[in-house]
């Protein structure tokens, strides 16, 4: 699911969102694996997008 988002033709701040929820909801069902890797792609289209915000959001998830 966290592929087809990141492939998605879509405006990259909706999809960095839809990545960082999917990440939130995986983590609350305790599959940490799968909301890490929805986490690194978000960061990594927050990073090609240089969305600053985003990335700090990204960050205090991380940690």
């Amino acid at each position: 699911m966290a592929e087809m988002i990141y492939r998605l033709p879509q405006e990259s701040r909706k999809k960095i969102k839809k990545l960082l929820k999917l990440g939130d909801d995986y983590r609350s069902k305790g599959e940490d694996d799968l909301a890490e890797h929805c986490y690194y792609l978000s960061r990594k289209l927050a990073e090609e997008a240089r969305a600053v915000h985003l990335l700090k959001k990204i960050e205090q998830r991380v940690r």
